[in-house]
């Protein structure tokens, strides 16, 4: 969860990641990045929403106020 959280800190207040691209930010398994962006998600530190740009209509990530206090103990 540390290299998880460094990446989301790292991005600033605006940024928004696909989840591809925080699993090799954090080097970690795609299994693994879904539990952390579960547990994650489920505590309110981290938000989604879906890209209506992508064809896919993937969606993207962006760490909360919530999450940025709890996260830097602020």
């Amino acid at each position: 969860m540390s290299r998880l959280t460094a990446v989301l800190l790292a991005g600033g207040a605006e940024a928004r990641f696909y989840a591809r691209d925080l699993r090799r930010a954090a080097s970690v398994s795609h299994r693994r990045l879904a539990e952390m962006l579960d547990v994650s998600c489920n505590r309110g530190w981290i938000a989604h929403e879906f890209d209506k740009f992508a064809a896919d209509g993937r969606p993207y990530y962006m760490l909360t106020d919530t999450g940025r206090r709890e996260l830097t103990g602020r």
